[in-house]
């Protein structure tokens, strides 16, 4: 089974990119600039004309800092979670203490039978 993800983010815009406001016009207008980043727009904090901070809203935060999964990375670790646990069953293991446990002639023979079953699915 093979499933392609994609990461629906974009990348980040850059320092230079964002809107910008002053330190002064934060202190004076912050119930304005909470607005701006609430609608997902980052604002670069500047203090003489020079970017000191970066304002982010919560989602936008927890996205880069890896503490919100998106969805298509949620779906991932599902399958690989159900892949896991039927790799670990009761006859996986029995599986796999056979093989260690296995002679030389014995791991032959399970070879070959293998390559004899893979030849007759092919044909």
């Amino acid at each position: 089974m093979s499933t392609s993800y994609q990461n629906p983010t974009s990348p980040a815009p850059r320092v230079a990119e964002m809107p910008t406001i002053t330190a002064t016009e934060l202190k004076n207008t912050t119930a304005d600039v909470f607005e701006q980043v609430a609608a997902r727009r980052a604002v670069a904090i500047t203090r003489h004309d020079k970017p000191r901070a970066v304002l982010l809203s919560v989602e936008q935060y927890e996205a880069l800092t890896g503490q919100q999964n998106p969805d298509w990375l949620e779906k991932l670790h599902e399958e690989y979670r159900e892949m896991l646990d039927r790799m670990q069953g009761p006859e996986q293991r029995a599986a796999a203490e056979k093989l260690f446990k296995a002679t030389p002639e014995e791991l032959g023979e399970a070879a070959l039978w293998a390559a004899q079953q893979k030849a007759k699915n092919k044909a």
